[in-house]
């Protein structure tokens, strides 16, 4: 492993790290100008053109479910609308368990494919 060469990677990784988060910073400022200037509702899509740009404002709102509170009053509820579906997602702890017993059958209903490495660099 050359040395000189990894600490100069890092040297520009971190460079370019800081400019993006400056980047960052400055466009969400921007964007949060341009949504004071355009959005007219909680939730939906306002659109205007200034000269060569034409500019969409998607307003969302953020919802939580407290599914507690929800079982509570579901059995009332019609069943055209009940309005909270469950997912099924994998517990990696137990496939992992799994794997240990029989790595062979975790094939048959998973497709594991590698993800983007993380790299992180600190400042010693």
């Amino acid at each position: 492993m050359d040395k000189t060469k990894l600490e100069a990677l890092c040297n520009s990784l971190t460079l370019f790290k800081n400019k993006e988060d400056e980047y960052k910073r400055a466009r969400i400022e921007l964007e949060e100008e341009i949504t004071a200037m355009l959005a007219t509702k909680d939730e939906g899509t306002d659109k205007a053109e200034a000269g060569q740009y034409r500019v969409t404002v998607t307003s969302k709102l953020t919802r939580v479910l407290d599914y507690e509170a929800y079982l509570a009053i579901e059995s009332g509820l019609p069943e055209g609308v009940r309005c909270v579906r469950l997912k099924p997602e994998l517990d990696i702890k137990r496939l992992r368990a799994l794997e240990m017993v029989d790595p062979s059958l975790p094939a048959h209903f998973v497709t594991t494919k590698p993800a983007k490495a993380s790299v992180k660099v600190e400042v010693i």
